[in-house]
C-alpha cells in the first residue's frame, strides 16, 4: 500500500540524485486538509520600510519554511500561486499553514514584484508572530533562539545504487499515477529564457552543504582525474607540475613567472583541482581566478572546462559583469574580472569561500590588480587557510617577492611558442610595402599613419600563405581608421575587432575562422594581448602604440594620451604570432625605437587621478589616504595623493580627517568617477535622474552606441537629436530607443548598435539598484525613476554640479583671419543651490 506523506518526503531524498537539466525547474504545491482562514495585509509606510531593509524578500521566506520544515519537523504548507488577471497583471498568493493558517496576495505589473509583496506582507506578520527576528532570521518557538542556517546541521541519508534505483522507480509510479490524483494543478515550470528577475527571486540559497553532498561531490571529482589531462595537448607546464604544487603547498604567496605559451593561465587551476580530488577532497578545493578583461576570463573559462571533458557550470564557470555561468558548488574554478573580485572583497575580507585565489597576468598592473595584490595580502591574515597565486609572463618576479616577503616563493616556467621571424621597420621595407615617408614618432609622441598599417596588411594578403592577421592599434578611432582604408576597394578580408567597447559576444567572435577563400584580419588594441589565444593567427602587425590615461595636473583634466608601449608589451604582441605554428611579426617602427622603450610598462596608479581609487578604498579602510596607499606594490607620488584628497574634500566626499561623509557613502556605492555620482545624487533631488543616469551610463560604460561610426560621424546623428550639447542628444536618442516596441530585435536605425544600447539599457538597471540600496530612491523599477518630465535645462546644469569648475565660454574673435578661442573656467553654478534652497554640503540619513 503506498504511503502518500512517505511519498512527499522521498521526493527531496531523491532529487539529489535527479539528472535533470539545471534550466528547468519544476516547483510543486504543498497540500493541506486545513484551508486559510484569513488574509494579512499592511500599510504602504510598512512596505516602504521592509523594503529598505529586505533586498530579498521571497528568498527569506522560502529559507524560513525550509529551515522551520527541515529543523522543526513541520509541515507548513507553504506555497506561492501566480495567475494573469484580464489586465495583463500578476496576482500573486501565498498561503501557509503554520504557525497558522492565513493567505497573503497582491497584484502587480510583474511576477517578480507581486511575489515581493506578499513576501514582505508574510515577513512582518512572521514579526508579528515572533517568527522572525528584526534581521529576517528564524526564531525557535520554545526560547526564540535563532536557528544558525550556516551551522546548524543538516540530515542526510547515503544509500546504495540498488536502493537508489527502487525509490525512483517507486516515486516515478507516485508521480504518474498518485499525485495526479491529489493534484490536478499543473506545476509551475520556470524555463531559462523567462526574465532573469523571477529566476533570480526563485532559485534561493539554499543552507550549507550536507556530508552527503560533500562524499557525493568527491566520489564525481575523483573519477574525473583520471581522464582529464592525459587527452589533451603537452604544454611545457605540465613536465614542472609537482614542482609548482609543491610551491603551493608549502607558502602562502606563489609568484609563477611562465613564459607565453607554457599554458600556466589554463593548467595551474587545474594542477590544485586534480590534485585535491585525488586526495579525495576535491569538494574543500574553490579556486577564484582574476583577469583584468572579460574576454580572457570567459575565453579561459571554455577553454579550461574544454580540456576537463565538461560543460561550463559544472566544476569550471566564469563571472565578468552582466554575464555568468557559475559552477555547481562545492569544489570549483571560477574565472572572473578583478572587479568582480573586489565586490566580493567588500563583502568578505578574509575570502573566507576560497581556497585559491589567483592573479593573472599580474604584469598589467593597471589599478583593480593594484588593488586586488593589497587587499589580497590582507585576506591572507584574516584567512589563514588561503593560499594566493600571482602569474604573469613578463613581471618582475624579485619585485612582487620584495612585497609579500619571506611568505612568498617564486618559480619559472620556460615558455613553448612556434618560431617567430620578427622585422621591424626600415626604409626599404617601407617602400616594398607602398610607403616613402618612414615616420614613426613626431614631438616626442608616436604618429599614427594608419596607411602603413593597412598597406601592411594587404602586402601579407599579397605576397604570403594563409593565415589570420591580427593588428595591434592603440584605440577605436585606430580601428576605424584602418577598416575604412581596407573597405575602399574589393578586397579578400573577414575583418574583426576587438575593443572593450564591445560587448562579450562581439569580442568572442574574434576565435571564428574566417569564410572559405578569404582571410581572417582582427584589428586589435592591448585587448588581445595576453590570454587570449586565436588559433589561425599567422600574421602580427605591431604599430607599438597604445592609448594610456594621463592625468594633467596643471589643467587638472584627464588626458588620453598615444604613447609608446614597453618592451614587455612589444615581446607579448610578438608571441600571439607562434602560439599555434610558425609565424611572422611585423614591428611598424626600427630596432632603435625598440631599444629606446622602457622595459615594462609604467603602473596605472601612477598616471591617472586617484580620487576614485581612494573612494573605493575608504569601502576598506578609513585610514588616511597615504597610509592606505603605501601599502599597494607600487605607491603613487605624495603630491598626487594630496591633490586628490583635496579634491574629494571639496566635493565634499570626505572630512577634514578624510573620513567617508554622507555624501561620501552614496558616491562610493558607484563605479563611476566621484564627479559624475556626485552629479547623479543631484539629479535625484532635482527631479532629472531618469536622463542624468542614462548619460552617466553612457560616459562610463565605454560602450559606442553607433556601429563603426567616427567621431565625426556620430556627432552628425546626435545632431537630429540637440544641437548643442552631445550628452542631451544621447539622453534622447536613448529614451526614444527604449520607447520603441521591438528594441530587442533589429532596431530601424541602421546606424545605431542594438546590442550596446540593450547593454547600456542592462547597466542603467544595475546602477539603478545601487540608487535603491543607498536609499536615493524608493522604487528599484527603472522604469519609475521619475515620474514628471524633467526640466531639460537643469540637466546639464546638474551633470557640470559635480565638477563645479569646467564650465566655460567660448569668445569668437578674429585675428589675422582665423577665429580664436577664449576658454573661462571661473564661472560656479552657485545659481542652481540658491535657486532650489539646497546646501553645498547635504544632510543624509546614515
Amino acid at each position: 500500500m503506498f504511503n502518500v506523506r512517505s511519498f512527499i518526503g522521498l521526493q527531496s531524498v531523491i532529487s539529489r540524485f535527479s539528472t535533470t537539466q539545471r534550466h528547468l525547474k519544476f516547483i510543486y504545491p504543498h497540500f493541506s486538509t486545513v484551508q486559510p482562514e484569513s488574509e494579512y495585509n499592511i500599510s504602504n509606510e510598512d512596505i516602504t520600510r521592509l523594503k529598505r531593509k529586505f533586498s530579498s524578500p521571497r528568498n527569506i521566506i522560502s529559507n524560513f519554511y525550509n529551515q522551520v520544515e527541515r529543523t522543526q519537523n513541520i509541515k507548513t504548507g507553504c506555497h506561492f500561486g501566480f495567475n494573469k488577471n484580464k489586465k495583463h497583471q500578476w496576482n500573486c498568493k501565498l498561503s501557509v499553514q503554520w504557525p497558522s493558517p492565513i493567505v497573503f496576495s497582491s497584484v502587480a505589473a510583474t511576477k517578480a514584484k507581486a511575489g515581493e509583496l506578499v513576501s514582505l506582507n508574510a515577513i512582518q506578520w512572521l514579526q508579528d508572530m515572533e517568527k522572525l527576528d528584526h534581521s529576517g532570521k528564524p526564531l525557535i518557538v520554545s526560547n526564540k533562539q535563532r536557528i544558525d542556517v550556516a551551522t546548524s546541521p543538516i540530515a542526510s541519508i547515503d544509500l546504495s545504487e540498488p536502493n537508489v534505483k527502487l525509490i525512483s522507480s517507486l516515486v516515478q509510479k507516485y508521480n504518474q499515477e498518485i499525485k495526479p490524483l491529489i493534484n490536478k494543478r499543473k506545476p509551475i515550470l520556470i524555463e531559462d529564457d523567462q526574465t532573469n528577475e523571477v529566476l533570480e527571486e526563485l532559485n534561493f540559497k539554499l543552507p550549507t552543504f550536507s556530508h552527503f553532498d560533500y562524499t557525493n561531490r568527491n566520489e564525481y571529482l575523483y573519477k574525473k582525474t583520471t581522464r582529464t589531462l592525459s587527452e589533451v595537448v603537452q604544454l611545457p607546464i605540465d613536465d614542472y607540475e609537482s614542482d609548482v604544487l609543491e610551491m603551493i603547498e608549502n607558502n602562502r604567496v606563489t609568484i609563477i613567472k611562465g613564459e607565453p605559451g607554457c599554458g600556466k593561465s589554463t593548467r595551474v587551476p587545474n594542477f590544485i583541482m586534480k590534485k585535491w580530488s585525488q586526495e579525495g577532497k576535491g569538494s574543500e578545493c574553490n579556486i577564484y581566478v582574476t583577469q583584468p578583461r572579460r574576454i580572457s576570463a570567459i575565453t579561459l573559462a571554455n577553454r579550461v572546462a574544454e580540456e576537463r571533458l565538461e560543460e561550463l557550470g559544472n566544476v569550471v564557470g566564469y563571472q565578468v559583469r552582466l554575464k555568468q555561468i557559475l559552477p555547481r558548488k562545492p569544489g570549483s574554478i571560477v574565472f572572473a574580472s578583478s572587479g568582480i573580485l573586489l565586490q566580493k572583497l567588500q563583502a568578505d575580507p578574509g575570502l573566507k569561500e576560497f581556497s585559491h585565489v589567483i592573479i593573472d597576468e599580474a604584469h598589467e598592473q593597471d589599478i583593480n590588480t593594484e588593488i586586488l595584490l593589497m587587499l589580497t595580502k590582507n585576506a591572507l591574515q584574516l584567512n589563514d587557510k588561503l593560499k594566493l597565486i600571482i602569474m604573469s609572463a613578463t613581471l618582475n618576479a624579485e619585485h612582487f617577492q620584495n612585497y609579500y616577503g619571506h611568505s612568498a616563493s617564486t618559480i619559472e616556467i620556460p615558455g613553448f611558442t612556434h618560431p617567430v621571424k620578427t622585422q621591424f621597420l626600415t626604409k626599404q621595407l617601407a617602400r616594398e610595402w607602398g610607403i616613402y615617408d618612414t615616420t614613426v614618432e613626431e614631438n616626442g609622441k608616436p604618429y599614427w599613419n594608419p596607411q602603413l598599417a593597412a598597406n601592411v596588411i594587404k602586402w601579407i594578403d599579397n605576397n604570403k600563405s594563409p593565415g589570420a592577421i591580427l593588428c595591434f592599434v592603440s584605440g577605436w578611432q585606430d580601428i576605424i581608421d584602418v577598416n575604412k582604408l581596407l573597405q575602399k576597394r574589393p578586397h579578400n578580408f573577414d575583418i574583426m575587432f576587438a575593443h572593450s567597447k564591445l560587448t562579450p559576444e562581439k569580442q568572442i567572435e574574434i576565435m571564428r575562422p574566417a569564410s572559405d577563400g578569404r582571410r581572417k584580419v582582427v584589428l586589435a588594441t592591448n585587448i588581445a594581448e595576453t590570454s587570449i589565444t586565436i588559433n589561425d593567427v599567422v600574421y602580427v602587425i605591431d604599430t607599438g602604440m597604445q592609448n594610456i590615461s594621463s592625468w594633467n595636473a596643471e589643467k587638472g583634466i584627464k588626458l588620453l594620451d598615444r604613447c609608446w608601449v614597453s618592451q614587455a608589451n612589444a615581446k607579448q604582441r610578438r608571441g600571439r604570432a607562434g602560439r599555434t605554428r610558425p609565424g611572422e611579426c611585423y614591428h611598424l617602427y626600427s630596432l632603435d625605437h625598440f631599444n629606446s622603450f622602457s622595459e615594462y610598462p609604467t603602473p596605472e596608479i601612477q598616471l591617472t587621478p586617484l580620487e576614485h581609487t581612494i573612494i573605493t578604498l575608504k569601502i576598506h579602510s578609513q585610514d588616511k589616504a597615504k597610509v592606505v596607499l603605501s601599502k599597494l606594490l607600487n605607491s603613487p607620488s605624495v603630491e598626487t595623493i594630496d591633490i586628490a584628497v583635496s579634491e574629494l574634500q571639496l566635493l565634499g566626499a570626505l572630512d577634514k580627517e578624510e573620513k567617508l561623509t554622507a555624501l561620501g557613502k552614496r558616491i562610493a556605492a558607484f563605479p563611476f568617477d566621484p564627479c559624475l555620482s556626485k552629479a547623479l545624487v543631484h539629479s535625484v533631488f532635482l527631479k532629472c535622474l531618469d536622463p542624468t543616469l542614462t548619460i552617466i551610463t553612457y560616459l562610463s560604460s565605454n560602450v559606442n552606441i553607433f556601429r563603426e561610426t567616427t567621431a565625426a560621424d556620430s556627432r552628425h546623428i546626435k545632431k537630429e537629436y540637440s544641437t548643442c550639447s552631445d550628452h542631451l542628444a544621447v539622453a534622447k536618442l536613448f529614451s526614444e530607443w527604449n520607447r520603441t516596441l521591438d528594441r530587442y530585435n533589429n532596431n530601424s536605425n541602421t546606424s545605431l548598435s542594438n546590442n550596446n544600447l540593450i547593454l547600456i539599457n542592462k547597466l542603467k538597471n544595475l546602477f539603478t539598484q545601487h540608487l535603491y540600496n543607498s536609499l536615493l530612491i524608493e522604487d528599484k523599477d527603472i522604469n519609475n525613476l521619475n515620474s514628471e518630465k524633467p526640466l531639460e535645462q537643469l540637466i546639464p546644469a546638474v551633470l557640470i554640479s559635480g565638477f563645479g569648475n569646467l564650465v566655460f565660454r567660448r569668445t569668437f574673435m578674429r585675428r589675422n583671419g582665423h577665429l580664436d578661442y577664449s576658454f573661462i573656467n571661473e564661472y560656479k553654478i552657485d545659481c542652481i543651490y540658491e535657486h532650489f534652497k539646497l546646501d553645498h554640503n547635504y544632510h543624509f540619513l546614515i
